[in-house]
């Protein structure tokens, strides 16, 4: 079976929407299975079958967070017999009507299993995640301190994938080679020094040059590699990031074979006036929710002090806005959050850096918005 492949990130339409409708015989979105393979491998030869028959098909995507798919199939289907957790991966695909071709969505190993059975039926739900929370199960076997001048973001961001793409014991050998590996390409024309992950502007072109935020990080032994990238991320003047798979922007040797690990800096996406939603319309439901769950007006990172004395002085920064203090009519009064801390970050600026930076999401009352097409 071979598919035609359309990377995400390809900037320019082929032609007008609905020029190419999807095939006959088919929905607008294809699962293929796939054999989990330890080297660059372009889709078309690891295939193992396609889930025709998968239902229930779910795709979330989120910001900054790993995204999943989820979907069923009847126990008994030929296909389903294949799906094995984590030695097989699944590739979401959604044909794109300007190209006439599949475009690869998604990416990621099966993770979990579940199945329902009983006197009538046999039904299996499986749970894949992209390779981005793969992250989540690395950590830093020895410290890992950046030197000085102070780091680039971008670089430092690489230098956290690069530990998880070489993952070695403590003692550094022997490398755990080829089953560490994640399928993260570079970037031939990129800025420089961020090997293991692709720097974009916001519409996801590729950036050429550093982000300019200097960092000084220690890694502990033990940290955990995505928790650490997410840390990163949200110091102010922080950046976003996904996994687009088999990307374009890719090196030449590996396009079409690597996902790349996008770094968006200042922020992923950019303003658009189209297309345009409206109620009645083209939206044919709307809902509309606010939380203050999440909301604080103080904010406090409180880091590492080395000490192990229990009354040593916490190490920690801080960071508020007027409205935690304003008691006229109509203010919001204090709303105090200490957040999950940075056990890891010993630097006073750093700490200050994350405390302004989650005071700079969580400091804002945004109404959700969910929005059913017609």
């Amino acid at each position: 079976m071979t598919t035609a492949v359309l990377e995400r990130d390809t900037p320019t339409p082929a032609a007008a929407p609905g020029t190419y409708p999807v095939p006959p015989g088919r929905g607008r979105w294809r699962l293929t299975l796939h054999q989990r393979t330890y080297t660059d491998t372009l889709p078309a030869t690891s295939v193992i079958a396609e889930l025709a028959l998968a239902r229930s098909r779910k795709l979330v995507q989120a910001w900054c967070t790993p995204a999943t798919l989820t979907f069923t199939l009847d126990g008994l289907a030929p296909a389903a017999k294949y799906v094995q957790e984590l030695t097989t991966e699944v590739v979401a695909w959604r044909w794109d009507d300007t190209a006439g071709v599949d475009v690869p969505m998604f990416r990621g190993p099966v993770v979990a299993s579940e199945d329902d059975i009983d006197e009538q039926s046999h039904v299996v739900t499986f749970t894949c995640t992209d390779y981005l929370a793969s992250l989540a199960r690395r950590i830093f076997t020895t410290v890992t301190a950046s030197a000085s001048p102070l780091y680039d973001q971008d670089v430092q961001a690489s230098v956290i994938v690069q530990t998880a793409l070489t993952a070695a014991p403590s003692a550094g050998t022997p490398a755990f080679t080829p089953g560490c590996y994640l399928p993260f390409g570079t970037a031939t024309g990129a800025a420089g020094g961020v090997g293991s992950v692709v720097p974009v502007n916001g519409d996801g072109s590729l950036r050429t040059v550093l982000s300019g935020a200097g960092r000084s990080v220690t890694f502990q032994g033990n940290a955990v590699c995505l928790t650490m990238l997410d840390n990163l991320a949200k110091l102010a003047g922080g950046f976003d990031y996904d996994v687009a798979p088999f990307s374009a922007l890719c090196s030449a040797n590996a396009a079409g074979t690597t996902d790349a690990l996008r770094i968006f800096y200042p922020s992923q996406g950019v303003v658009r006036s189209t297309p345009t939603l409206y109620f009645p319309g083209n939206v044919s439901v709307l809902t509309r929710s606010v939380t203050s769950a999440d909301y604080a007006n103080y904010w406090r990172s409180l880091g590492n002090n080395q000490n192990a004395a229990q009354n040593a002085a916490q190490v920690y920064g801080e960071a508020w806005t007027n409205d935690a203090i304003a008691g006229q009519a109509g203010a919001v009064g204090l709303w105090m959050s200490g957040g999950q801390g940075n056990a890891d970050q010993t630097t006073l600026a750093n700490l200050q850096a994350a405390a302004r930076g989650s005071l700079n999401v969580y400091s804002v009352l945004i109404p959700s918005y969910t929005l059913t097409l017609r």
